[in-house]
């Protein structure tokens, strides 16, 4: 291979696994920095993300972490995560770019890449749970993970919600953690009382989404809103005239678009997805599922994931445990087998990537020329704006 033209060896590796891809770092030099150089790294994540190629399932159950391709859903690999401590449980707080976001119960967070297997401890994330808000108390603790592309930077917000149960009200401070600044910073406070305890923000066109409430009461309609990670506020996002109803609602994320799950009562569940962000008349019903005829249980949560390779199933987390495919022509389930593997996992959508935890540095930055930064830019983009996972 030593004389192809540099631009044929640069399409055929960014097609492979980032595996052997760390193992060809070792052929030569030029190798080496080609693999490594930053155009490398977001041509190996574009074509993994536009061919759905790469893409894996994080698995969690407990102190267990495993990774599984998601086109063979066999062969799970077990994650030896770096935040070990007197307790192993570990907890997933968000997925971007092929980072994962981490969490231990002494409340350590970590950036990882397991694939890579680099990681980085963040600091200055300890919790509130001390700081008195009036007579509030910590009701509530929310986590987002995701990607400025303004200013090139992987974001984690932190949302610590104190309620005063006497009073009904309640104040949500808002901090946000910049990888590339290494800091964490204070942000406007929500003006949203959080639906979900230690629910996770969704991540989709360059925005964390929550479900809130505007008050702190039991018969307050449910709303979405989003936390722009480049301006770092929060913006309500239009809803679907179904909320009119009363039914419980979650955020998500399919097919690269925000989408809402409607539950009534627990019997059946609409799922929409918004084909236009932040266009309300974009909304469409994707379909219904009924609990008696399809999932013969509860429907207390149901987190849609990803379609399959055909576009004729989607994957679904159920009660935050069980997996299912379900088919969208025949409407009906079967179960997500993962090669011996218990069925009860939480279940996170990873792509693998060569994107490194550590960021380089402002002055080194200011070295690139304009035709670097036109293809940072072109790259910034593709990473915020999402991809459709196709399985």
């Amino acid at each position: 291979m030593a004389g192809m033209p540099p631009d044929v060896l640069t399409e055929i590796l960014c097609r492979l696994p980032v595996k052997p891809l760390l193992q060809f770092r070792s052929v030569s030099k030029s190798w080496r920095c080609l693999i490594d150089s930053p155009d490398f790294i977001y041509l190996h994540y574009k074509n993994s993300t536009e061919t759905g190629s790469n893409l894996t399932l994080i698995l969690r159950k407990d102190s267990e972490l495993y990774s599984v391709d998601l086109h063979l859903m066999n062969n799970a690999v077990d994650l030896a995560h770096p935040l070990m401590c007197y307790s192993n449980r570990i907890q997933v707080l968000g997925s971007c770019n092929g980072l994962l976001c981490i969490a231990n119960v002494a409340e350590d967070i970590a950036l990882w890449n397991p694939f890579l297997r680099k990681h980085k401890v963040l600091p200055f994330l300890s919790t509130e749970r001390n700081k008195n808000y009036g007579s509030g108390l910590l009701g509530a603790r929310a986590y987002g993970f995701g990607y400025d592309p303004v200013h090139e930077d992987h974001k984690l917000v932190s949302i610590s919600q104190f309620i005063d149960f006497d009073n009904e009200v309640f104040i949500s401070k808002v901090k946000v953690y910049s990888l590339r600044e290494n800091e964490l910073r204070d942000s406007e406070d929500m003006p949203y009382a959080l639906c979900y305890t230690g629910k996770n923000g969704t991540l989709t066109s360059g925005c964390l989404h929550w479900v809130v409430k505007r008050k702190f009461k039991f018969d307050e309609a449910y709303i979405i809103v989003a936390f722009d990670l480049t301006v770092e506020s929060f913006r309500e996002v239009p809803m679907p005239e179904c909320t009119k109803e009363r039914i419980q609602i979650d955020v998500g994320v399919l097919g690269g678009c925000v989408c809402m799950v409607a539950n009534y009562n627990y019997g059946h569940v609409d799922v929409w997805v918004m084909k236009e962000y932040a266009v309300k008349e974009s909304w469409a019903k994707l379909f219904t599922v009924a609990q008696d005829e399809v999932f013969g249980r509860s429907l207390r949560y149901l987190k849609p994931l990803a379609y399959s390779k055909s576009g004729e199933e989607v994957l679904f987390q159920q009660n935050h445990k069980r997996l299912v495919w379900y088919d969208l022509r025949v409407k009906s389930v079967r179960n997500a087998n993962f090669g011996g593997l218990p069925a009860s996992f939480e279940a996170e959508v990873c792509v693998q990537s060569l994107v490194p935890v550590e960021v380089r540095r402002k002055d080194n930055d200011q070295q690139h020329n304009s035709g670097e930064k036109d293809n940072n830019k072109k790259r910034d983009d593709f990473l915020s704006e999402g991809f459709k996972l196709v399985l």
